[in-house]
């Protein structure tokens, strides 16, 4: 696990080595979502990063750079914009952020900061609705509540003040997408009340309700016929879901079919889902092959909802409206930066409003040789010595978003190319010390490991031993050690011929016990005075110590003494 992370470690230093000697610009490396809305303490982080040795950042409103203040404050060296809890239009708009250092500026995407929304409009007086009984009635949601995010709210009805009685929607009753109510066959009983439509915002979690109208019922003539009185035309964001609604009027109307654009029925699954009593049609993830005309039949009616796919502008190189994108340009020749954004397929082609070097909004081409291009898509660049590397940056627009695209530039001359195979030497180089170190380390490692596995070996004593590992212990002892034990050895031996000597002496001769014993304190006295030789040992048995000198390399007789 430790070598797993040095490498890695490693790897990435690498890289950043080679970030840094190849000077390039900072690269946005924040995602942001397209808008934010401010919550109801009106309180709201966003903070901007990049990569390649960034020294500062500084944010923009509006294309207008922030200063700070109490309501708004920026951090140029961490990236941070903090809104704060004062609730103002100020605080609201469009941002973004640019990333420097000392090589050049990149932009973040374009975010739009909002409000979160729930209120009423201008109030009128109650209207007064009459429909006939048995037919297809509808209420308008009259005065609805302005709420956003629209994602976020959803639609009710009630009959009479107060939310108390709600109306549910069940087979003969329906709301629509743009919230108005339907009696598919409204009866008499449902004569002579208020009802009004209320608004749910998720996110504030309140209710506001809307104006109440007031339902009259009439007598009818004939029995009312089967009719299509309603069909969605929806849109969806490229790869959002989307949802299609028909209703049709009657007591009692068969089931709703579905096709889709190809002209294929459609059933419950992955990609598609069918609601309650068929109304409405919930289309997953969709793409700009989903865009068209769908129908939903009913009683031999049919209808048309349209649904329509769109994005804010797309670059093809990513599927994203943001690009980060290096552009290797040669100083003899011109260069052209395409800002290629794309639309849908049936919407109009996105406008670039503005390029910008460095981050730095280009007001006149005075400065640079350069010129625009096909509707200003086109950026080309005509120096004959591009001597400020950096980047540029388009902006483009269309009705549903903004895109940003940052063009790195990569100036190469002979003095580029030396530099480049430099970085690359540099880069192997290091590379190969990382081998080389890994490899000491591996092998230190495994010495290590192989080391502590012997210590554990010799400690166990259950663990046979060969004999030469006995053979170099044996080795390693002192010589002092190896003379005693072998002298002491050679002491116990000749104790036990003594012993058997003395015996087989004292049974085969007549000495009395006194007679013994003169004789060993003869022989005792002539050791003492010198008359007895080296080589002729003699053992004391009384005071259990040798009396004369003990030499086991002599071959001659040993003189025992025994005594009773």
């Amino acid at each position: 696990m430790e070598l797993g992370k040095l490498m890695q470690f490693i790897l990435v230093a690498n890289i950043l080595l080679g970030a840094h000697f190849l000077h390039f610009p900072p690269r946005i490396s924040s995602v942001f979502q397209p808008e934010y809305f401010l919550d109801s303490s009106c309180t709201l982080s966003l903070r901007c990063q990049g990569l390649n040795d960034v020294i500062s950042y500084r944010w923009y409103q509006y294309g207008s750079q922030i200063k700070g203040d109490a309501e708004i404050a920026t951090n140029k060296n961490t990236g941070e914009l903090v809104i704060s809890k004062i609730c103002t239009k100020q605080n609201l708009g469009i941002f973004y952020c640019i990333a420097e250092n000392k090589y050049g500026s990149t932009m973040s995407p374009f975010v739009k900061i909002s409000e979160l929304v729930l209120k009423n409009v201008g109030r009128t007086q109650n209207p007064y609705v009459t429909c006939k009984e048995n037919e297809h009635c509808q209420l308008k949601c009259t005065g609805k509540p302005i709420c956003e995010p629209q994602n976020e709210c959803t639609v009710s009805w009630y009959q009479g003040t107060g939310t108390t009685n709600v109306i549910k929607r069940n087979k003969s009753t329906a709301i629509d997408l743009e919230g108005n109510l339907h009696f598919l066959n409204v009866r008499k009983i449902s004569g002579n009340k208020t009802y009004a439509c209320g608004i749910w915002n998720q996110r504030i979690r309140n209710l506001v309700k809307g104006i109440s109208i007031t339902l009259n019922i009439n007598n009818s003539i004939a029995a009312p016929l089967p009719r299509a009185i309603y069909h969605s035309r929806s849109k969806a964001l490229l790869g959002g879901n989307a949802i299609l609604q028909c209703i049709f009027s009657k007591i009692f109307v068969p089931g709703i079919k579905w096709k889709n654009p190809q002209g294929s029925y459609i059933t419950t699954n992955d990609k598609y889902r069918i609601g309650p009593y068929g109304r409405q049609l919930q289309v997953m993830n969709v793409t700009y092959n989903d865009e068209g005309h769908y129908s939903c039949e009913a009683n031999n009616l049919t209808q048309t909802p349209f649904l329509n796919v769109t994005s804010p502008p797309i670059f093809p190189e990513n599927n994203s409206r943001f690009l980060i994108k290096t552009i290797n340009i040669s100083t003899d020749y011109a260069v052209n930066l395409n800002c290629n954004a794309v639309s849908s397929p049936t919407e109009k082609a996105p406008i670039v409003t503005r390029w910008m070097k460095n981050g730095i909004l280009i007001r006149s081409f005075q400065d640079f040789d350069i010129q625009l291009l096909d509707n200003n898509s086109v950026l080309r660049i005509y120096r004959k010595r591009f001597e400020h590397a950096g980047a540029f940056q388009c902006v483009t627009e269309n009705s549903e978003g903004i895109a940003v695209a940052n063009f790195i530039i990569e100036s190469e001359d002979v003095k580029g190319k030396d530099n480049k195979l430099m970085i690359i030497m540099i880069l192997l180089v290091v590379s190969l010390v990382t081998l080389v170190t890994l490899g000491v380390i591996i092998r230190k490692r495994i010495y290590q490991r192989n080391k502590k596995w012997r210590r554990k070996t010799e400690v166990n004593t259950d663990i046979y031993t060969l004999p030469s590992e006995e053979f170099d212990e044996h080795q390693r002892r002192s010589y002092e050690e190896i003379r005693l034990e072998e002298m002491y050895s050679t002491l116990e031996e000749a104790n036990s011929n003594h012993m058997t000597r003395c015996s087989e002496d004292h049974v085969g001769n007549n000495n009395t016990e006194v007679e013994d014993i003169g004789e060993y304190n003869g022989l005792r006295y002539q050791c003492q005075n010198g008359e007895v030789r080296p080589s002729e040992n003699i053992y004391d048995r009384t005071n259990n110590v040798v009396s004369g000198i003990y030499d086991s390399t002599s071959m001659q007789t040993v003189i025992n003494v025994y005594t009773i």
